[in-house]
Protein backbone atom coordinates (compact mmCIF):
# COMPACT_ATOMS: atom_id res chain seq x y z
CA UNK A 1 0.00 0.00 0.00
CA UNK A 2 1.02 3.35 -0.43
CA UNK A 3 0.65 6.20 2.00
CA UNK A 4 -0.10 9.63 0.99
CA UNK A 5 2.90 12.67 2.05
CA UNK A 6 0.51 15.08 2.49
CA UNK A 7 -2.40 13.80 4.28
CA UNK A 8 -1.32 10.13 5.36
CA UNK A 9 -4.30 8.55 3.81
CA UNK A 10 -3.83 4.96 2.76
CA UNK A 11 -3.70 4.70 -1.19
CA UNK A 12 -3.75 1.22 -3.68
CA UNK A 13 -0.12 -0.02 -4.99
CA UNK A 14 -1.33 1.28 -8.91
CA UNK A 15 -2.92 4.76 -7.44
CA UNK A 16 -1.47 7.67 -8.93
CA UNK A 17 -3.51 10.27 -6.65
CA UNK A 18 -4.66 10.38 -2.84
CA UNK A 19 -8.16 9.24 -2.56
CA UNK A 20 -8.11 11.78 0.04
CA UNK A 21 -6.70 15.14 -1.33
CA UNK A 22 -5.87 14.32 -4.42
CA UNK A 23 -2.29 14.54 -4.16
CA UNK A 24 0.08 13.25 -7.02
CA UNK A 25 2.06 10.04 -5.59
CA UNK A 26 2.38 8.11 -8.60
CA UNK A 27 6.17 8.49 -7.53
CA UNK A 28 5.77 7.17 -4.02
CA UNK A 29 7.05 3.91 -3.50
CA UNK A 30 5.07 1.50 -1.57
CA UNK A 31 4.83 0.69 1.94
CA UNK A 32 7.12 -2.59 2.23
CA UNK A 33 4.85 -5.31 4.58
CA UNK A 34 5.59 -6.40 7.98
CA UNK A 35 7.05 -10.21 8.22
CA UNK A 36 4.01 -11.23 10.57
CA UNK A 37 1.91 -14.22 9.96
CA UNK A 38 -0.88 -13.97 8.18
CA UNK A 39 -4.19 -14.13 10.09
CA UNK A 40 -6.86 -15.51 7.39
CA UNK A 41 -9.97 -12.40 7.81
CA UNK A 42 -12.85 -10.89 5.69
CA UNK A 43 -11.08 -8.46 2.94
CA UNK A 44 -12.58 -5.00 4.22
CA UNK A 45 -14.07 -2.41 2.12
CA UNK A 46 -11.17 0.18 1.46
CA UNK A 47 -11.56 2.82 3.40
CA UNK A 48 -10.86 6.00 0.87
CA UNK A 49 -14.21 4.00 -1.15
CA UNK A 50 -16.83 6.74 -2.29
CA UNK A 51 -20.26 6.86 -2.92
CA UNK A 52 -20.97 7.99 -6.42
CA UNK A 53 -24.37 9.62 -5.68
CA UNK A 54 -23.83 11.43 -2.51
CA UNK A 55 -21.76 14.33 -3.62
CA UNK A 56 -23.53 15.21 -6.70
CA UNK A 57 -26.46 15.36 -4.22
CA UNK A 58 -25.14 17.47 -2.30
CA UNK A 59 -24.05 19.95 -4.66
CA UNK A 60 -27.21 19.93 -6.19
CA UNK A 61 -29.24 20.64 -3.25
CA UNK A 62 -26.56 23.39 -2.32
CA UNK A 63 -26.98 24.73 -5.93
CA UNK A 64 -30.74 25.05 -5.52
CA UNK A 65 -30.08 27.14 -2.44
CA UNK A 66 -27.58 29.33 -3.93
CA UNK A 67 -25.08 29.00 -6.87
CA UNK A 68 -22.54 29.35 -4.89
CA UNK A 69 -22.59 26.24 -3.01
CA UNK A 70 -22.67 24.12 -5.91
CA UNK A 71 -19.04 22.64 -5.12
CA UNK A 72 -20.38 21.81 -1.33
CA UNK A 73 -20.16 18.51 -2.01
CA UNK A 74 -16.80 18.29 -3.29
CA UNK A 75 -15.32 19.91 0.27
CA UNK A 76 -17.49 17.94 2.79
CA UNK A 77 -17.63 14.32 0.70
CA UNK A 78 -14.55 14.42 -1.58
CA UNK A 79 -12.69 16.51 0.54
CA UNK A 80 -11.89 18.45 -3.02
CA UNK A 81 -11.53 22.03 -0.89
CA UNK A 82 -9.61 23.39 -4.62
CA UNK A 83 -12.26 22.32 -6.94
CA UNK A 84 -14.89 23.53 -3.82
CA UNK A 85 -13.35 26.82 -4.10
CA UNK A 86 -13.35 27.23 -7.47
CA UNK A 87 -16.72 25.67 -8.01
CA UNK A 88 -18.16 28.55 -5.37
CA UNK A 89 -16.34 30.88 -7.30
CA UNK A 90 -17.71 31.20 -10.02
CA UNK A 91 -21.18 30.97 -8.58
CA UNK A 92 -20.50 34.14 -6.74
CA UNK A 93 -19.78 35.60 -9.76
CA UNK A 94 -22.68 34.81 -11.44
CA UNK A 95 -24.69 35.89 -8.68
CA UNK A 96 -22.45 39.08 -8.81
CA UNK A 97 -23.91 40.06 -12.19
CA UNK A 98 -27.38 39.19 -11.84
CA UNK A 99 -27.35 41.70 -9.27
CA UNK A 100 -25.37 43.92 -11.08
CA UNK A 101 -27.97 43.78 -13.82
CA UNK A 102 -30.92 43.87 -11.70
CA UNK A 103 -30.39 47.23 -10.99
CA UNK A 104 -31.07 48.07 -14.48
CA UNK A 105 -34.61 45.40 -14.42
CA UNK A 106 -32.72 43.27 -17.69
CA UNK A 107 -35.31 40.81 -17.19
CA UNK A 108 -33.70 38.88 -20.32
CA UNK A 109 -30.10 38.91 -19.41
CA UNK A 110 -31.18 37.39 -15.80
CA UNK A 111 -32.85 34.53 -17.58
CA UNK A 112 -29.54 34.03 -19.25
CA UNK A 113 -27.87 34.40 -16.07
CA UNK A 114 -29.54 31.68 -14.43
CA UNK A 115 -29.72 29.37 -17.11
CA UNK A 116 -25.89 29.83 -16.84
CA UNK A 117 -26.29 29.36 -13.11
CA UNK A 118 -28.20 25.93 -13.25
CA UNK A 119 -25.62 24.98 -15.91
CA UNK A 120 -22.68 25.57 -13.33
CA UNK A 121 -24.63 23.47 -10.87
CA UNK A 122 -25.43 20.77 -12.92
CA UNK A 123 -21.89 20.13 -14.27
CA UNK A 124 -20.66 20.93 -10.95
CA UNK A 125 -22.80 17.44 -9.78
CA UNK A 126 -21.92 15.18 -12.96
CA UNK A 127 -18.05 16.59 -11.88
CA UNK A 128 -18.38 14.78 -8.28
CA UNK A 129 -19.67 12.26 -9.49
CA UNK A 130 -16.60 11.36 -11.84
CA UNK A 131 -14.70 12.42 -9.34
CA UNK A 132 -16.05 10.00 -7.19
CA UNK A 133 -15.56 7.24 -10.00
CA UNK A 134 -11.71 8.41 -10.27
CA UNK A 135 -11.24 8.16 -6.65
CA UNK A 136 -12.33 5.04 -6.61
CA UNK A 137 -10.42 3.64 -9.29
CA UNK A 138 -7.27 4.91 -8.00
CA UNK A 139 -7.37 7.43 -11.74
CA UNK A 140 -6.49 11.18 -12.19
CA UNK A 141 -9.35 13.26 -11.30
CA UNK A 142 -11.01 14.88 -14.14
CA UNK A 143 -10.77 18.38 -15.24
CA UNK A 144 -12.82 21.22 -14.36
CA UNK A 145 -13.48 23.35 -16.68
CA UNK A 146 -10.61 22.81 -18.39
CA UNK A 147 -8.27 23.64 -15.54
CA UNK A 148 -6.41 20.99 -12.63
CA UNK A 149 -7.69 23.00 -9.57
CA UNK A 150 -5.74 20.28 -7.66
CA UNK A 151 -2.18 21.86 -9.06
CA UNK A 152 -2.96 24.59 -7.72
CA UNK A 153 -1.96 25.81 -3.99
CA UNK A 154 -4.58 26.09 -1.55
CA UNK A 155 -3.97 30.02 -1.06
CA UNK A 156 -4.38 30.44 -4.60
CA UNK A 157 -7.74 28.82 -4.56
CA UNK A 158 -9.10 30.23 -1.77
CA UNK A 159 -7.82 33.64 -3.16
CA UNK A 160 -9.94 33.46 -6.14
CA UNK A 161 -12.67 32.38 -3.55
CA UNK A 162 -11.91 35.41 -1.67
CA UNK A 163 -12.18 37.90 -4.73
CA UNK A 164 -15.63 36.55 -5.59
CA UNK A 165 -17.27 36.75 -2.88
CA UNK A 166 -15.77 40.94 -2.39
CA UNK A 167 -17.44 41.34 -5.72
CA UNK A 168 -20.45 40.09 -5.11
CA UNK A 169 -20.99 42.36 -1.83
CA UNK A 170 -20.11 45.10 -3.76
CA UNK A 171 -22.77 44.39 -6.27
CA UNK A 172 -25.51 43.32 -3.44
CA UNK A 173 -25.07 46.68 -1.66
CA UNK A 174 -24.69 48.38 -5.44
CA UNK A 175 -28.26 46.56 -5.90
CA UNK A 176 -29.57 47.20 -2.50
CA UNK A 177 -28.55 51.32 -2.71
CA UNK A 178 -29.77 51.62 -6.33
CA UNK A 179 -32.42 54.03 -6.98
CA UNK A 180 -34.62 50.72 -8.37
CA UNK A 181 -34.98 49.34 -4.92
CA UNK A 182 -35.33 52.79 -3.07
CA UNK A 183 -38.23 53.96 -5.35
CA UNK A 184 -39.85 50.68 -4.56
CA UNK A 185 -39.50 51.13 -1.26
CA UNK A 186 -40.49 54.60 -1.34
CA UNK A 187 -43.49 53.67 -3.03
CA UNK A 188 -44.49 50.88 -0.28
CA UNK A 189 -43.76 52.95 2.82
CA UNK A 190 -46.30 55.45 1.07
CA UNK A 191 -48.90 52.65 0.23
CA UNK A 192 -48.54 51.68 4.08
CA UNK A 193 -48.98 55.11 5.57
CA UNK A 194 -52.10 56.41 3.79
CA UNK A 195 -53.82 53.06 3.34
CA UNK A 196 -53.20 51.26 6.55
CA UNK A 197 -56.93 51.64 7.43
CA UNK A 198 -59.58 48.85 6.49
CA UNK A 199 -61.72 49.52 3.56
CA UNK A 200 -64.73 49.91 5.62
CA UNK A 201 -63.05 52.87 7.15
CA UNK A 202 -62.49 54.61 3.49
CA UNK A 203 -64.13 58.26 3.25
CA UNK A 204 -63.95 60.00 -0.02
CA UNK A 205 -63.90 63.82 0.11
CA UNK A 206 -66.81 63.16 -2.14
CA UNK A 207 -69.62 61.59 0.79
CA UNK A 208 -68.30 60.91 3.75
CA UNK A 209 -70.74 58.38 4.67
CA UNK A 210 -71.37 56.71 1.49
CA UNK A 211 -68.11 55.38 0.44
CA UNK A 212 -66.98 51.94 0.29
CA UNK A 213 -63.84 49.99 -0.82
CA UNK A 214 -65.54 48.65 -4.07
CA UNK A 215 -65.89 52.65 -5.36
CA UNK A 216 -62.79 54.08 -3.58
CA UNK A 217 -61.61 55.16 -7.21
CA UNK A 218 -62.92 58.05 -8.49
CA UNK A 219 -62.99 59.07 -11.91
CA UNK A 220 -61.66 62.46 -13.53
CA UNK A 221 -65.51 63.83 -13.18
CA UNK A 222 -65.87 63.16 -9.53
CA UNK A 223 -62.96 65.07 -8.64
CA UNK A 224 -62.78 68.54 -7.03
CA UNK A 225 -60.84 70.65 -8.96
CA UNK A 226 -59.33 74.65 -8.47
CA UNK A 227 -58.20 76.84 -11.02
CA UNK A 228 -56.86 79.63 -8.25
CA UNK A 229 -54.45 78.89 -5.46
CA UNK A 230 -56.64 79.12 -2.31
CA UNK A 231 -56.92 76.24 0.05
CA UNK A 232 -54.76 72.98 0.11
CA UNK A 233 -54.45 71.68 -3.67
CA UNK A 234 -52.35 68.35 -4.71
CA UNK A 235 -51.21 69.60 -8.25
CA UNK A 236 -49.93 66.93 -10.64
CA UNK A 237 -47.68 68.12 -13.69
CA UNK A 238 -47.15 64.92 -15.91
CA UNK A 239 -48.47 64.41 -19.29
CA UNK A 240 -49.37 60.67 -19.24
CA UNK A 241 -51.63 58.40 -17.08
CA UNK A 242 -50.92 58.21 -13.59
CA UNK A 243 -53.10 57.07 -10.67
CA UNK A 244 -52.72 58.60 -7.11
CA UNK A 245 -53.59 57.77 -3.56
CA UNK A 246 -53.84 60.83 -1.11
CA UNK A 247 -54.57 60.54 2.61
CA UNK A 248 -53.82 59.94 6.02
CA UNK A 249 -53.19 57.28 8.32
CA UNK A 250 -57.08 56.84 8.66
CA UNK A 251 -58.43 57.55 5.34
CA UNK A 252 -57.47 57.91 1.79
CA UNK A 253 -59.19 58.64 -1.58
CA UNK A 254 -57.76 56.85 -4.72
CA UNK A 255 -57.69 58.50 -8.25
CA UNK A 256 -56.92 58.27 -11.85
CA UNK A 257 -55.92 60.59 -14.59
CA UNK A 258 -54.42 62.01 -17.59
CA UNK A 259 -52.31 65.05 -17.94
CA UNK A 260 -52.03 67.97 -15.72
CA UNK A 261 -54.71 67.91 -12.56
CA UNK A 262 -55.45 69.47 -9.16
CA UNK A 263 -56.62 67.79 -6.53
CA UNK A 264 -58.69 70.25 -3.71
CA UNK A 265 -58.16 68.70 -0.31
CA UNK A 266 -60.43 69.70 2.66
CA UNK A 267 -58.27 70.74 5.07
CA UNK A 268 -60.61 70.65 7.68
CA UNK A 269 -60.38 66.91 7.88
CA UNK A 270 -56.53 66.08 8.36
CA UNK A 271 -53.83 67.36 10.33
CA UNK A 272 -51.39 65.42 8.17
CA UNK A 273 -51.90 64.91 3.92
CA UNK A 274 -49.61 62.82 2.03
CA UNK A 275 -49.85 61.84 -1.85
CA UNK A 276 -48.12 58.81 -3.91
CA UNK A 277 -48.62 59.38 -7.31
CA UNK A 278 -47.62 56.74 -9.85
CA UNK A 279 -47.06 56.64 -13.90
CA UNK A 280 -48.84 53.97 -14.66
CA UNK A 281 -48.11 54.88 -18.69
CA UNK A 282 -44.15 53.65 -18.31
CA UNK A 283 -43.48 57.24 -19.93
CA UNK A 284 -40.35 58.72 -19.66
CA UNK A 285 -41.40 62.20 -19.16
CA UNK A 286 -41.24 64.20 -15.89
CA UNK A 287 -43.90 63.31 -12.77
CA UNK A 288 -43.97 66.35 -10.83
CA UNK A 289 -46.13 66.61 -7.63
CA UNK A 290 -46.75 69.29 -4.97
CA UNK A 291 -48.43 70.01 -1.91
CA UNK A 292 -49.97 73.53 -2.38
CA UNK A 293 -51.89 75.70 0.58
CA UNK A 294 -52.91 79.20 -0.51
CA UNK A 295 -50.26 79.57 -2.94
CA UNK A 296 -47.50 78.82 -0.52
CA UNK A 297 -45.69 75.44 -1.64
CA UNK A 298 -45.32 72.86 1.10
CA UNK A 299 -43.84 69.77 -0.61
CA UNK A 300 -42.83 68.90 -4.19
CA UNK A 301 -41.33 66.02 -5.28
CA UNK A 302 -40.33 64.47 -8.80
CA UNK A 303 -39.04 61.93 -10.88
CA UNK A 304 -38.35 60.62 -14.78
CA UNK A 305 -38.48 57.00 -13.94
CA UNK A 306 -40.56 54.84 -15.84
CA UNK A 307 -43.43 53.65 -13.73
CA UNK A 308 -41.65 56.32 -11.19
CA UNK A 309 -43.51 57.23 -8.38
CA UNK A 310 -43.42 60.03 -6.08
CA UNK A 311 -44.53 60.67 -2.48
CA UNK A 312 -44.99 63.65 -0.78
CA UNK A 313 -46.35 64.64 2.48
CA UNK A 314 -47.27 68.04 4.66
CA UNK A 315 -48.18 69.01 8.32
CA UNK A 316 -51.53 71.27 7.51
Amino acid sequence: MKFCPQCGAQNKNEAKFCVDCGADIQNIASAQPKTETPQPQATPQSSGEKKTWVAPLLNVIGGLLLYALSGIGHALYLKLYNRAAIIGALGLLISAVSFTIMCFYDGSALYILSCIGIGIMIYSAYDAYKCSQAINEGRELPALFGMRPESMSRGKATGIAVVALVLFIVALAAFVASPTVTDATSASLADNIISDSSSDDIITDADDTSSSSDDKTKSNDDKSKSSDDEGVQIKISYPGEWSASVGDESRSTSYKGTGDDVIKIDSSKYDVIAAAVQKTDGGSDKLKVKIIRDGDTLDSESTTEDFGVVTVSATL
